[in-house]
């Protein structure tokens, strides 16, 4: 189903790479920021559960959809900017259930992936999710490239982006943390997170769950986003994740303005 990746010596990095120090809650850390990108293999899970009572997006002109739907829709249109952005990043494609399923090994066919992403279909949610599969499941369809130094740029990286949706049940390591560590320990490997959820209420744990998300970015270096039914701030997200973990502002400093041309 899956082929590895060959392990990449440091012979074939590229020092070019400018050292950038920043400030994340009195801790200093400094993050590599290529002059010139490198390929992103980028590994999407996604969460097709839904629970009971799950509530619809609903768009200017009274439509409605489903959370699921509206995720298949922002997450292709993520897939075909990010490859006219670069033809070279590739795509895989895992769905979360009751246990993660490797749905699609990595291709820069943008619509190949896009089809497995229209074919996703809501499953019942299980009483649990076990972060620890997820990550156990990417270490092993991966190999992390090798590079001489910390300083050079790869000739690759690994960036998953966790797409989760569930408001009552909270994510857990249920087998332990170690491959995560494994993971995201490398400065070839990246996770973003974004959370789909219902709006917040005493009846759901939505803010427990995106306390807990936000505590998988150890090293203060991923996004962590957060957003219940609004189609517009979910589509704007994906718009933000568009941009590659090298060359991106850390998140606490994320600003965007428009300034009109003269």
């Amino acid at each position: 189903m899956s082929e590895k990746m060959e392990v990449v010596s440091g012979d074939s990095c590229s020092p070019e790479v400018q050292e950038v120090t920043e400030k994340i809650n009195n801790t200093t850390v400094e993050s590599l920021v290529p002059r010139v990108k490198c390929p992103e293999h980028i590994i999407l899970v996604v969460d097709v559960c839904r629970e009971e009572g799950n509530s619809t997006y609903r768009l200017a002109d009274g439509s409605k959809f489903s959370a699921l739907y509206m995720v298949k829709r922002a997450l292709t249109l993520f897939v075909q900017n990010k490859h006219s952005i670069d033809s070279r990043h590739k795509f895989a494609l895992v769905i979360l259930q009751d246990i993660p399923i490797w749905i699609q090994d990595f291709t820069s066919d943008p619509q190949k992936i896009i089809s497995y992403i229209e074919e996703m279909e809501e499953a019942p949610a299980p009483s649990h999710c076990d972060l620890s599969s997820v990550f156990e499941l990417i270490a092993l369809q991966i190999t992390l490239p090798k590079c001489s130094s910390t300083s050079t740029v790869p000739p690759y990286i690994y960036r998953t982006i966790l797409i989760y949706g569930r408001s009552h049940c909270l994510p857990q390591f249920l087998q332990g943390k170690e491959l995560f560590n494994y993971l995201t320990q490398s400065p070839h490997f990246v996770l973003d997170v974004l959370y789909t959820h219902e709006p917040p209420t005493d009846d759901n744990k939505c803010e427990g769950i995106f306390d807990l998300l936000c505590g998988l970015d150890e090293g203060g270096l991923s996004y962590v986003l957060e957003v219940s039914r609004n189609a517009t701030k979910l589509h704007n997200y994906f718009g933000t994740l568009l941009a590659h973990p090298f060359q991106r502002p850390i998140q606490k400093y994320l600003h965007y303005t428009l300034t009109p041309k003269d």
